[in-house]
């Protein structure tokens, strides 16, 4: 069982998943923009229509990993759920040191920060009293400090909790320094997702975590600004070509809207579209599904592999069911 912003779902429940997407992704401090004027409606109207479309390619289950800071919003996740009929399930969890992590969280140790996000995953967010059912874990292009003893927390949380520790990795780097810091804390390394590996230029590294017993996520499928969708398919292909089919899991990373009025880093001085409006313009959230797995199978991936894929490989990862 893993626990949705419905309630608790059985494995048999998931259905075909995708690990990494998002509703929204609200960045701090653009709440003070004079031209932040949100509408809730239209944000729930946006997902919920994005969300059906996965339903209408089977897709049962989506997992939004959104760490605690940069804008996660159990309620929102409710409404959009029970509108589109998609189950979400939801993370507890901080960023990487340098967009995200509190100071007061700096500050504690990391005993202390897994009794928090033991705390969220028993009794539930705030007084929503919804829970996460995953745990979000990060690096950024440097550990830090801070960012290792962030990890040891989500260790700690994930061996008395039972559930998946989902990852960010910038720029693909440091994923075994992220192994290598669950396992001195404790962790089961079968139930952690080391994600964002799209940007390897070939599968061995790639390989090198998967033999170590967690799942890897070619999880930025689309985003081809940072790395051509021809190379992700390539690295799949030999992965499996590798025997690792059971370690990989794939997803998008795609953010359904945004609520900022203008993007977090400087654009040119003619590009006058939102955050919103250019997502508008991206691929469908479906693509994964569907000219991303023509990708695949060009280079001879079966529908039995993209079932284990897309069913039975977030089925173990979040329920630990085989």
């Amino acid at each position: 069982m893993i626990m949705s912003v419905k309630g608790a779902v059985g494995g048999e429940e998931l259905g075909r998943t995708l690990v990494h997407e998002h509703i929204i992704i609200s960045l701090p401090g653009e709440e003070l923009d004079p031209l932040y004027l949100p509408d809730r409606r239209e944000i729930i109207a946006i997902a919920t229509d994005r969300l059906q479309e996965l339903r209408d390619h089977g897709v049962s289950t989506i997992v939004d990993p959104c760490p605690i800071e940069l804008g996660r919003d159990p309620e929102l996740y409710a409404t959009v759920s029970e509108k589109s009929g998609v189950n979400i399930i939801f993370a507890t969890g901080f960023y990487h040191e340098q967009l995200g992590i509190p100071a007061y969280w700096r500050a504690r140790s990391a005993e202390e920060i897994a009794d928090f996000y033991l705390h969220e995953i028993s009794q539930g967010v705030g007084k929503t009293g919804l829970r996460p059912g995953v745990i979000k874990a990060a690096t950024g292009t440097v550990v830090t400090d801070t960012e290792r003893k962030i990890l040891a927390g989500a260790a700690i949380a994930q061996k008395q909790a039972g559930i998946a520790i989902i990852t960010h990795t910038e720029h693909s780097l440091h994923g075994e320094v992220q192994q290598d810091i669950f396992a001195a804390n404790g962790a089961d390394l079968s139930r952690i997702l080391i994600g964002h590996q799209d940007e390897q230029v070939m599968a061995d590294p790639i390989i090198k975590l998967a033999e170590r017993g967690t799942f890897v996520g070619i999880d930025r499928v689309g985003i081809e600004a940072l790395a051509p969708d021809e190379r992700r398919a390539d690295i799949v292909a030999a992965l499996l070509r590798q025997g690792h089919t059971h370690r990989i899991c794939l997803s998008q990373d795609c953010v359904c809207t945004m609520s900022a009025a203008r993007f977090p880093f400087p654009t040119p001085p003619d590009f006058t579209m939102t955050p919103a409006e250019y997502i508008k313009k991206n691929k469908p959230l479906s693509y994964v599904l569907t000219g991303f797995s023509a990708l695949l199978k060009d280079r001879g991936v079966t529908e039995q592999q993209l079932d284990i894929i897309f069913r039975n490989n977030p089925r173990r990862l979040l329920t630990g069911e085989a």
